[in-house]
C-alpha cells in the first residue's frame, strides 16, 4: 500500500482533508486546475500567460461575470507529512505566487514544478508582491521546474496579445526564486526569455546536477552568458538546451573555451549545436543519452508563417552531425537523437554509428531531405543501421511528403501508407536479437506522436497506436 499512495492528485476546488491512512505514504501532490476555471481566467483578460482583449463589462457597464475570490489552499498540505514534491497541472488561470509561498512553508517540500498548461501570473488582480524575499522561509528547494507552452509567443502574435506583462512579472518571481537556490538547488528547469541568466552567472551553483533551458533566446546577451553560467556548474550531470533560435543568433556555441576540468554528463541535449564547440570535446566518456536536435520541429516551419513563429531552423547536415560524434567519446552511449539534412556523408554516418557506440539501444532519427525531388531511402536507412548490435527502438522520421502524409489532407489514406512503410522497416530490423520495435511520426496539430510497429511476434500486436510517446 504505500508505494500505491505516493503521489495523490487533488483538484482544488473540490480537495479537502485526505484519508487518514493513506496520510503517511504520499510524498507527491499534484493540483489540478487550481485557482481559476478556464471561463474565469478569460473574463480577467488573462489566458496562459498572455493577455486576451475580452470585455468585463457589458454595454451597460455591468460586469459580465463576477470573479470569485480563490479558494483556499493547501488545506491538503497540512495533513501530508511527508510530502515532498508538489506540481501544479492545468492551472490555465495561473499559480499564485501566495500558493508558491504555502509550499515552502512545509519543511519537507524541496520540489515545485509548474507544467506546461500553466502560466505563472495571479489574477485578479494581476499585482507583484511588493516583497519577493524568500528569507522568511529559507530556501529548502533542490529542484523547480517551470516549463511554460513553448508556442505562448505564437499564440500572442495570432491573438494580436501583448505577452509583455506576463513577462515581467515572471521575470520577477524567477529571480526572487532561482537565486535563492543557489546554494541548494540539484534541477532547474527554465524558460531563457524570463530566466535571471546573468545573475545567476554571479553564482556559483556547487550542488547542481541538472540544467535545462527552453524557450526562446531574445538577445544577443543570452549567448554570450550560458558559457559563463556553465563554468559556475562544474559537478553538472544533465544539460539539456531546447531553445528556438533567431535571426543574428545562429549556432551560439555552450562554452567559449574549456574548463579548468572535464564535465562528467550523463546527458546532453542541444538544439542547432554548434560543430565547433568546445563542450563536444569536453563531456568525458560516462555519456549515456545524446540528443542534437531540433526545437521547435521542423516540420513546423511549414505550419507558420515567419511573422507567427519568427524563428529559424538551422538544422546540421549529416556531414555536421558526422563532424560532431567523431569529437565526443561516448563507449556506453545508450540513447541518441540525430536530427540532420540528408547530404553525401549520410552513409558514412550511419555506419559510424555501430562503431562508435556499441551498446546503443535506442535511436531516433529525424532525416530531412537535401533537395524536394529527392527519394527517401528509408529501407536503405534500415539496412545501415542492422549493424547495431544492441538496437531495440528506432524512432525514424524521414521526411515523407506524399499526400497521404501531408498534415491536415482529411482525403488521405494515412493509416494504410504509414503502416505499409513501418512494417516494411521492421521486416528489415526484426532479425536483430534485442530488436523490439520501430516508430513513426503521426503529426497532430500542435506536436506529433509515435506510432509504434513491432514484429508479428510480440505480445504488444504488430501495430501500438496508443503510443505514450511523444515528438
Amino acid at each position: 500500500m504505500p508505494a500505491l499512495f505516493q503521489e495523490c492528485r487533488s483538484i482544488v476546488r473540490f480537495g479537502g482533508v485526505p484519508p487518514e491512512t493513506i496520510r503517511p505514504y504520499v510524498r507527491h501532490i499534484k493540483y489540478i486546475r487550481a485557482f481559476f476555471k478556464i471561463e474565469e481566467a478569460y473574463a480577467a483578460g488573462y489566458f496562459n500567460g498572455i493577455m486576451v482583449p475580452m470585455p468585463l463589462v457589458d454595454s451597460s457597464g455591468n460586469r459580465i461575470i463576477k470573479i470569485p475570490p480563490p479558494p483556499p489552499f493547501g488545506l491538503e498540505l497540512d495533513y501530508l507529512p511527508n510530502v515532498c514534491a508538489v506540481t501544479f497541472l492545468r492551472c490555465a488561470g495561473g499559480v499564485l505566487w501566495s500558493a508558491f509561498m504555502k509550499c515552502l512553508e512545509y519543511p519537507n517540500v524541496t520540489s515545485i514544478s509548474i507544467n506546461k498548461d500553466s502560466a505563472w501570473i495571479c489574477i485578479p488582480p494581476p499585482l507583484t508582491p511588493s516583497d519577493l524575499s524568500l528569507a522568511s522561509h529559507g530556501c529548502r528547494l533542490t529542484e523547480f521546474t517551470y516549463t511554460p507552452c513553448q508556442w505562448r509567443e505564437t499564440q500572442s502574435r495570432l491573438r494580436k496579445t501583448n505577452l509583455q506583462p506576463a513577462h515581467a512579472r515572471e521575470r520577477s518571481y524567477l529571480h526572487a526564486l532561482v537565486l535563492a537556490m543557489s546554494d541548494t538547488a540539484e534541477s532547474l528547469t527554465l524558460p531563457l526569455e524570463t530566466a535571471p541568466l546573468l545573475e545567476m552567472a554571479n553564482k556559483d551553483w556547487p550542488r547542481m546536477r541538472t540544467l535545462s533551458l527552453i524557450g526562446r533566446y531574445t538577445h544577443p546577451d543570452q549567448c554570450r552568458i550560458i558559457p559563463l553560467l556553465l563554468l559556475r556548474m562544474p559537478n553538472l550531470r544533465s544539460l539539456s538546451i531546447k531553445v528556438m533560435q533567431c535571426e543574428g543568433m545562429w549556432r551560439p556555441p555552450l562554452l567559449k573555451e574549456l574548463p579548468d576540468t572535464s564535465y562528467c554528463l550523463r546527458s546532453l541535449t542541444i538544439s542547432y549545436p554548434n560543430p565547433a564547440d568546445p563542450i563536444f570535446s569536453w563531456v568525458g566518456d560516462g555519456l549515456t543519452s545524446l540528443s542534437l536536435r531540433d526545437s521547435p520541429r521542423h516540420y513546423f516551419r511549414s505550419r507558420y508563417s515567419y511573422r507567427a513563429l519568427p524563428v529559424i531552423f538551422p538544422i546540421l547536415s549529416a556531414s555536421e552531425c558526422l563532424a560532431i560524434l567523431k569529437r565526443i567519446s561516448a563507449p556506453r552511449l545508450s540513447i541518441l537523437e540525430l536530427v540532420y539534412q540528408a547530404d553525401a556523408a549520410e552513409d558514412e554516418l550511419l555506419q559510424y554509428l555501430s562503431r562508435a557506440f556499441p551498446l546503443l539501444e535506442e535511436l531516433e532519427l529525424h532525416r530531412y531531405k537535401g533537395s524536394i525531388k529527392e527519394s527517401v531511402p528509408y529501407l536503405h536507412i534500415a539496412h545501415s543501421l542492422m549493424l547495431i548490435k544492441y538496437l531495440r527502438a528506432l524512432y525514424l522520421n524521414v521526411d515523407i511528403t506524399e499526400s497521404s502524409y501531408q498534415f491536415g489532407n482529411p482525403g488521405a489514406d494515412l493509416e494504410k501508407a504509414r503502416s505499409e512503410r513501418g512494417l516494411e522497416l521492421v521486416s528489415v530490423l526484426q532479425s536483430g536479437a534485442y530488436f523490439e520495435y520501430v516508430a513513426l511520426p503521426l503529426h497532430i496539430r500542435s506536436a506529433g506522436i509515435w506510432i509504434l510497429y513491432h514484429p508479428a511476434w510480440s505480445p504488444n500486436g504488430t501495430v501500438e497506436r496508443n503510443s505514450p510517446y511523444a515528438m
